[in-house]
């Protein structure tokens, strides 16, 4: 103990211990965010079996879009994975900072026998991206009303031409997309730029125009929180993950009940009961607004016209 240091000791004693630093804040929360059926799989998936679409049309359209790796792709594939009871590889996945889907592709799901599907598809989208690399915006636009014929492969330089083969000029209410499902990484969230939200939200205005609904889906969320690494069942319990949902609230506009969680299959070769709860809580969402949508249409349809329409 230094000299100075003695005298001041004698003069005013042992000086008080700095206080305690606060214990760290745990990373999740008392109760969930939101109530998942962990334990009733089964009664979800028959819901799910027993779902019929709209009588105007042949089956509920659901368009997916987002930034490359976001997992668009792995998100069709782990909703078959669940329906079928077995991983599955259909949509052609990778994790690339480019985009690996390069096709406008529509993905149908078997139900019981080869020859019958359920009555909703998806399709899947090139990733979005700010540079010149990505899906153009307005090929979007175009699949959103039916446009783009199956199997055209974008171009990041230009968007599909009236002019093209594969423009459909005159498309049906089957066509069209009845749902927009905008995908992102949850580890990637805070990476993307002011360019690429406001490519989202120009989508995001376009389906507005329409009336179409719109949810959005944060993948690996095991990666971007341990705490649900651990266990599948504390999604909804994580902080980390409920600030990611606030993010996305806040630079697109939607409501926190359109976000949803979910864990992609893509290293297990077996289902889980949890994983498939959580991707059946968001497909049965994604059925209830989508039909609601097609309800919506079907009033509108039926009607009487409006002065303005009679001239």
């Amino acid at each position: 103990m230094s000299f100075f240091r003695k005298i001041i000791k004698s003069m005013f004693g042992t000086p008080p211990s700095p206080p305690p630093s606060p214990p760290p804040s745990p990373p999740l929360l008392r109760v969930e965010e939101r109530k998942i059926p962990w334990n009733e799989r089964e009664r979800d998936l028959q819901l799910v079996r027993d779902y019929k679409p709209h009588k105007d049309v042949q089956h509920l359209r659901i368009l997916l879009y987002g930034p490359p790796a976001a997992g668009k792709s792995s998100f069709i594939n782990s909703v078959d994975s669940t329906l079928r009871g077995k991983t599955t590889a259909r949509a052609l996945a990778a994790n690339a900072s480019e985009s690996f889907t390069i096709a406008y592709r529509t993905y149908k799901i078997q139900k019981g026998n080869p020859d019958t599907f359920y009555p909703f598809v998806f399709n899947d989208t090139m990733g979005l991206q700010s540079s010149e690399q990505g899906i153009q915006v307005e090929d979007i636009k175009l699949a959103i009303s039916g446009h783009v014929k199956e199997d055209y492969r974008f171009n990041p330089k230009c968007p599909l031409a009236e002019t093209d083969p594969n423009y459909r000029g005159s498309s049906t209410f089957d066509d069209k997309v009845h749902i927009l499902v905008f995908v992102i990484c949850a580890t990637s969230v805070s990476l993307i730029d002011d360019a690429t939200w406001r490519k989202m939200n120009d989508i995001r205005a376009a389906g507005r125009d329409k009336q179409i609904p719109q949810i959005a889906i944060l993948t690996k969320i095991d990666e971007a929180c341990p705490e649900v690494q651990k266990d599948i069942k504390n999604a909804y319990r994580s902080k980390h993950l409920k600030k990611l949902m606030e993010t996305v609230n806040v630079n697109l506009g939607l409501p926190l009940n359109c976000i949803f969680l979910v864990k992609n299959y893509h290293k297990e070769i077996e289902t889980d009961d949890g994983v498939d709860s959580l991707i059946l809580s968001i497909l049965k969402k994604i059925i209830d607004y989508g039909e609601d949508y097609l309800n919506d249409q079907n009033n509108r349809n039926l009607s009487p016209m409006c002065e303005g329409d009679r001239k």
